[in-house]
C-alpha cells in the first residue's frame, strides 16, 4: 500500500476526536420529551377537548383495552395510563436521545442542522414503521400537523440542549 493510500484508509476508518458526551444526550432526550409532551397535551386540550386524550392514545401501546375505548372515554384522566403513558414516552424520549448524541459525530455539517432533523426523524420512522404493528388506535387517530409540531419541539430542545453541551474526547 503506498502512502496515500495508508493515509486515506486512516482518514475513513478515523473516530472523532472530540464528541458530544451521553449525558448530553440523556438531558437533552429528557428536555425535549417535555417540550414535546406539552405540545401535545395542549393540542390536546385546545383542538381535542381533552389534554389527556394524547397520553391515553400513548398508554394505549400496552393498556389493551383503551384500543376499544370511546372517543368520550380516551378524554378522560385515566391513573393507569398517565403512569404507562408517561413512562413510555419518557424511556423513549431518552433513548433517542443518547441514539442522536452517538449518532451525530458521524454525521456531516452543523450540528444545529441535524438537531431540527434528525430527532424528529427518528420519532417519525419509530412511529411510522412500529405504530400500525403495537398501537392500531394511535395510528387510526394521529393528527399528523400536530404529530410533527410535537416532534419538532423535541428535536428543537434536544438539540439545543445538545449543541450547547462541551464536546468531550473521544476514548
Amino acid at each position: 500500500m503506498t502512502q496515500v493510500e495508508v493515509s486515506q484508509r486512516e482518514t475513513e476508518l478515523s473516530v472523532p476526536s472530540h464528541v458530544y458526551p451521553l449525558r448530553a444526550g440523556f438531558i437533552g432526550g429528557a428536555l425535549g420529551g417535555v417540550a414535546m409532551a406539552l405540545a401535545a397535551v395542549i393540542y390536546g386540550a385546545l383542538w381535542r377537548g381533552s389534554p389527556w386524550l394524547p397520553v391515553n392514545v400513548v398508554a394505549a401501546t400496552f393498556l389493551r383495552d383503551l384500543q376499544s375505548a370511546s372517543p368520550e372515554q380516551l378524554a378522560q384522566f385515566n391513573a393507569n395510563a398517565l403512569i404507562v403513558g408517561g413512562l413510555m414516552h419518557g424511556l423513549l424520549s431518552l433513548s433517542l436521545g443518547v441514539l442522536f448524541v452517538l449518532l451525530l459525530p458521524t454525521l456531516p455539517g452543523t450540528p444545529v442542522f441535524w438537531a431540527i432533523t434528525v430527532g424528529p426523524l427518528l420519532w417519525v420512522v419509530a412511529t411510522v414503521i412500529t405504530l400500525p404493528l403495537i398501537n392500531p388506535l394511535g395510528e387510526r387517530i394521529i393528527d399528523w400537523p400536530s404529530f410533527i409540531v410535537a416532534h419538532l419541539a423535541y428535536g428543537l430542545v434536544l438539540g439545543f440542549k445538545v449543541v450547547r453541551t462541551p464536546k468531550v474526547r473521544a476514548r
